[in-house]
């Protein structure tokens, strides 16, 4: 029987593309509807960026929801733990006064990267384009469940139960592979363990009883759908489950208390790393240029000197058009600081997308960015508007709109050419459309409070 009230809840919030939909900025400005925000897939490998007055945050693992002193954050047992970086993170949140004490849970069930996920995912996951933070590794060492005739996994329990033996283990699993700097990593992991241990909870059920006792809990989604490691194009997927459903099994609550599901797009299509990218800018010369740019340890400096945006757009040759846009809208790894491959918004997709994995309502971000195509030659907007696995997709051209059109207050209107584009997307998608995105900083989201 769902028993779920309407004081009890979990919505559900994930990105509809291929990742830096800028879902975190979206939980940002939600996050006061919540009394808990809670990650329940990936970990050190996601880039969740806020831009405030005072600066920009980048979290990785620490959920969205930091600004809001009076909402909890969770970290669920579908997550993976970089002990280290948890550390600095948490320890970063201080220094800027954001202190976690008493806000922050972290589930014990929650896998550990060993040092031994670290060398292998810096061996072989530049082939697939990962972050080498040795998420892969650790999610497929919980599923192998032996290794070398030894438990293969550690989970933070593990530590709890007892600190001694759980890394006398990974220092034995890492020396199976390699001793290439264990020493330093098992340091660096004793010390951090001792940042992290006070957050950490032994009880199943710690969201669960908030959740009975009246919490509305919003889960935040890492990467996104497209990435996921079965719906995804295999290998080129992020190794968690980022689908909507999975939020209640990696984020320990019942599915009854689901109430909705929370789309995050962009305007613009990006990528990082290899696999398929169907409304790319450059198409494979634009895939082969990020894939040497991540090769060779180069990006938004460098970007910066070789090109001038403006004579690019007014090129008008797709490639030089999707360089500019990246330079304009800063598309760049938030951890690597590696180029992303950009794409026109591809609607056929998010049809498919917000159709298969439930998706209620829907938030619309970088809009700003599609004021760069006023400076191309046809000075329109490309929308891909058909499927794009034939010869050939369906290109609808949209009017587009100058930069300093754009509001810089929620009073002013959006552009007409803006707005079309926005009630034919909604119309198209059969979905609301419930903000946008005008800018990265914090006031520069839309929040539209009737249907679009």
């Amino acid at each position: 029987m769902n028993t779920a009230t309407r004081a009890a809840y979990a919505d559900v919030l994930v990105g509809l593309q291929y990742g830096d939909e800028g879902k975190a900025r979206v939980v940002d400005h939600l996050a006061g509807e919540y009394d808990v925000i809670a990650r329940f897939n990936g970990g050190a490998n996601a880039g969740h960026t806020i831009v405030t007055p005072d600066g920009t945050l980048r979290l990785r693992q620490v959920p969205s929801g930091v600004l809001h002193p009076g909402v909890a954050l969770y970290i669920g047992s579908g997550c993976v733990i970089g002990l280290q970086q948890l550390a600095s993170e948490i320890e970063m949140l201080a220094g800027q006064g954001i202190n976690l004490a008493g806000r922050l849970t972290i589930s014990d069930r929650c896998p550990i990267v060993q040092p031994v996920h670290f060398l292998s995912d810096r061996q072989d996951g530049g082939q697939i384009g990962t972050t080498g933070n040795g998420i892969g590794p650790c999610y497929a060492d919980l599923a192998a469940r032996m290794r070398g005739g030894e438990r293969s996994a550690c989970q933070i329990r593990d530590l709890l139960l007892d600190e001694g033996s759980a890394f006398e283990r990974m220092a034995r699993l890492a020396a199976q592979d390699s001793d290439e700097e264990l020493s330093i990593f098992m340091d660096g992991m004793r010390q951090a363990w001792r940042v992290v241990k006070p957050f950490v909870t032994d009880n199943p059920a710690a969201l669960l009883e908030r959740v009975e006792r009246g919490a509305r809990v919003l889960f935040e989604g890492a990467q996104s759908v497209m990435l996921d490691v079965v719906q995804g194009a295999q290998p080129w997927v992020t190794s968690s489950h980022t689908l909507p459903s999975y939020a209640f099994v990696g984020g320990d609550l019942p599915c009854q208390y689901h109430r909705k599901t929370i789309g995050v797009a962009k305007a613009i299509v990006s990528r990082v790393g290899s696999g398929p990218l169907p409304t790319e800018l450059g198409a494979e010369r634009s895939e082969a240029y990020c894939a040497r740019a991540g090769r060779e340890g180069w990006g938004r400096a460098d970007e910066a000197v070789r090109f001038d945006p403006q004579a690019l757009l007014a090129e008008g040759d797709a490639f030089s058009i999707g360089v500019a846009i990246r330079m304009l809208s800063n598309e760049y790894g938030t951890g690597t600081g590696r180029p992303r491959r950009i794409g026109m918004l591809d609607v056929a997709q998010l049809q498919l997308a917000v159709r298969q994995f439930g998706v209620d309502e829907v938030y619309l971000n970088k809009c700003d960015s599609l004021a760069a195509f006023a400076q191309t030659p046809n000075r329109c907007i490309p929308v891909v508007v058909s499927p794009t696995d034939g010869d050939e997709s369906q290109v609808a051209l949209f009017p587009a709109f100058d930069a300093d059109a754009i509001p810089r207050d929620h009073a002013s209107p959006l552009p007409p050419q803006l707005e079309t584009l926005l009630e034919w997307l909604a119309d198209a998608l059969r979905r609301p459309l419930r903000g946008i995105g005008l800018g990265p900083e914090r006031n520069q989201m839309r929040l539209f409070r009737t249907q679009h």
